[in-house]
């Protein structure tokens, strides 16, 4: 009844006050019977330990003196209960340790009692071999009896013990637990790797790599010293062996010594990671406490031992992390985490990078209907890393980025031929091309054309342009493989001329296959889209010489039906834009000639004609648009002026055939309110202005003949047409009336 009046003093007493009250403990309650010990020994401990901080005061020695007879009152009650011969002082270590994981306050006095008194359960100074095992009838029966004493009856208590005091505020504190691992608890114990429970391990891990998160170099070089374990035998001679030996130096010696990375590999590796996935995974809302992982794993990557192995294990499940996080964060919450996270990115290996995103939208093609949310959630977060984090550096832009736009045009089209073999599931394999044609527009824009005319001295001459679909992703496979690695680049699956000649053949081939199939699985406007857009980037290639794209074009526009529909102008609109810019592309007619424009320009300006109809109004605009942008590739030689001419004359009249009907005329009055007054102002293209051209004979060359025509119908005789004309001319605003 005493006890919790007295049991504060020792924390407060004055230097002559503090002897009196060891004696009191020494005197009356160490000599007590182990059953009357028993129930107080925890509290009995926390009243003892403040006068253990300062080991070189004159009451370190008594009080030391006082534990330990403690330990060996409380040793008698277990001797009944003993399962293994040796271990004693169970129940004691458990007190101890309860004291340090609920009294923050005490941890500087079990430290000084752990570092004199904690049974060593590993060898600290000798690194395993390769042939080593951590089998439990390998340690040797001195450790196992000590152990035993503070891991029975379960190692949970030692585990919480060091967690809690690596998680301790105080720098001193962290530091001193750190030591003790190093020294007591190496990672490579065959108690830690046998008799603790693989949660309980995770758990220290955790624990002492949050250090990290301070930045402090003091506590980084230790938790580095227990994860790596000591320096390998042939590098002690030398301050810098470690650095200097390779991996294959260290593992061919004579020791046959593990490495410092294949050290940590084989002993940590699994339970960092799983701990660092688990973090994430159960990652609260707080962003300081989200964000906890991304610096964890920032600070490990100043190891290349450690995050070498740890960062293509974390790097997705990060990223993943913050994408969710984005959905349902406050905006500065989100922000703030996104800081984090763009550290963490930057600090990862392009090469890394890069490989995992060839990962994500390199699926398995079962998967699209078998595990179908997981392809679109992988190409999701693909699109979410180009689109947000920094991709831009150079070796990105001149490696990896092409490597990458090939691979997605490779899944592209593997998916589409494999809808023709499948037909079932349509609707997967739809929404799989467009989250892949997604993920290819948030490349596009990084491609630059340097990237594929620089000469490179990494090229494998085994591979050419006409390689398979099926042997593309192996080889870039083999290349990102290769670089895990080496510190080198090694050598590029293909040439950056090679990789620009593909990836235009890629792209050719799935707009060929989308020009002669109604039923693509991705729009035509995609795909041409892409196919000029990349044109546009890299350098000139030869691959459209053999007019295949024309003839599919020209089969696409003479089978296609003259019932105007929002899809079939849809299909126009892209076939015209596409035709005018790969027109434009590097030099004019270089990748569509001007005979071959020539050729279409007839068939589509037929197309474009019949959705100027004022019924169709929604049309009118886009079709005015695209009848000037082919306007713009002829105006020279007046061929769509002489296409609509054409379309406006009356050929079933049996008089006169110069003139045109209202229905006609009805659709000149669209095209040119819509050229002159409405919201699409013409301008002439530069290759205008460079024969020496003005907007005036540009405008002229297309609208002159079909005005003049609709004019003719003034001389008919006074009826609906006549009146209709006129009643177009009085509401023209350009005319004084």
């Amino acid at each position: 009844m005493y006890l919790p009046g007295l049991a504060p003093t020792l924390t407060f007493a004055s230097l002559t006050v503090r002897p009196l009250f060891l004696s009191l403990v020494e005197g009356y309650i160490v000599d007590l019977e182990p059953w009357a010990i028993r129930p107080a020994l925890k509290a009995i401990l926390l009243a003892l330990l403040p006068g253990l901080e300062e080991e070189t005061s004159d009451d370190f020695e008594p009080t030391l003196r006082i534990i330990n007879k403690l330990r060996d009152t409380a040793g008698h009650l277990e001797t009944q209960r003993t399962s293994e011969a040796g271990a004693s002082g169970q129940y004691f270590w458990q007190c101890l340790f309860l004291a340090s994981i609920t009294n923050s306050s005490r941890r500087l006095g079990v430290l000084a009692y752990l570092n004199r008194y904690l049974p060593k359960l590993g060898i600290a100074d000798r690194r395993p071999s390769a042939t080593d095992t951590n089998d439990v009838k390998e340690i040797p029966p001195g450790m196992m009896a000590a152990a035993d004493s503070v891991i029975l009856p379960e190692p949970g208590l030692l585990i919480r013990c060091f967690a809690s005091g690596l998680s301790d505020e105080q720098l001193l504190v962290q530091r001193n637990f750190l030591d003790l691992l190093v020294t007591h608890l190496p990672l490579n114990s065959p108690i830690l790797q046998t008799k603790v429970p693989e949660m309980d391990l995770q758990t220290l891990i955790i624990a002492a790599v949050g250090v990290v998160t301070r930045r402090d170099m003091s506590l980084n070089r230790r938790l580095w010293a227990w994860f790596l374990g000591p320096e390998p035998s042939s590098d002690r001679t030398s301050v810098d062996g470690r650095k200097l030996s390779s991996e294959t130096t260290r593992s061919s010696g004579n020791s046959k010594e593990l490495s410092q990375s294949q050290y940590f590999s084989r002993i940590g590796l699994q339970p960092l990671v799983n701990g660092l996935l688990s973090m994430i995974k159960h990652a609260p809302s707080a962003p300081s406490e989200r964000t906890k992982p991304f610096r964890i794993a920032l600070s490990l990557m100043d190891r290349w031992e450690i995050g070498g192995h740890i960062v293509p294990a974390v790097f997705l499940p990060t990223i993943r992390s913050v994408q969710e996080f984005a959905t349902d964060a406050p905006r500065p919450h989100f922000e703030e985490v996104f800081r984090s996270a763009s550290a963490f990115f930057d600090g990862v290996e392009s090469g890394v990078i890069f490989s995992e995103l060839l990962g994500l939208i390199d699926f398995h093609p079962e998967n699209i209907d078998n595990h179908h949310d997981q392809v679109i959630s992988n190409l999701k977060l693909a699109q979410f890393i180009l689109e947000n984090f920094n991709v831009r550096e150079e070796d990105m832009i001149q490696v990896h980025v092409p490597l990458l736009t090939l691979s997605v045009l490779v899944k592209m089209s593997e998916v589409s031929s494999l809808h023709k073999l499948q037909p079932k599931h349509a609707s997967n394999k739809k929404a799989v091309s467009n989250e892949l044609n997604n993920v290819l527009k948030s490349i596009t824009p990084l491609l630059i054309e340097r990237a594929f005319s620089r000469k490179s001295h990494h090229e494998k001459s085994s591979t050419d342009s006409k390689t398979r679909n099926t042997e593309i992703l192996k080889y870039i496979h083999r290349f990102y493989e290769a670089s895990k690695n080496s510190l080198d680049l090694p050598a590029l699956p293909f040439s950056p001329k090679q990789t620009g000649e593909m990836i235009i053949r890629e792209s050719l081939e799935l707009s060929i296959e989308a020009l002669q199939s109604d039923d693509s699985v991705s729009s035509l406007h995609e795909k041409l889209h892409v196919l000029v857009t990349l044109l546009q980037k890299l350098p000139k290639s030869r691959l459209l010489r053999d007019r295949r794209l024309f003839e599919a074009i020209s089969q696409k526009l003479a089978t296609k039906n003259n019932n105007p529909t929002t899809a079939a102008f849809a299909d126009i609109s892209t076939i015209v834009s596409a035709i005018t810019n790969l027109f434009f592309t590097h030099n004019p007619g270089f990748y569509v000639s001007y005979e071959d424009a020539s050729d279409l320009i007839p068939s589509l300006v037929e197309h474009l004609w019949q959705y100027l109809s004022p019924l169709s109004p929604k049309f009118h605009v886009e079709a005015v648009r695209c009848l000037w942008l082919l306007h713009s590739i002829s105006w020279v030689d007046h061929l769509a002026e002489a296409s609509i001419t054409s379309l406006m004359m009356n050929t079933k009249a049996t008089g006169s055939y110069h003139l045109s009907s209202e229905e006609q005329a009805e659709k000149f009055y669209v095209l040119w309110n819509h050229s002159h007054h409405g919201t699409h102002e013409q301008h002439p293209p530069k290759q205008v202005l460079s024969v020496g051209g003005n907007l005036f004979s540009y405008q002229c060359s297309m609208l002159e003949r079909p005005l003049f025509i609709v004019l003719d119908l003034l001389s008919q005789e006074p009826g609906d047409i006549s009146q209709s004309v006129q009643q177009w001319l009085q509401d023209l605003p350009s005319i004084n009336k």
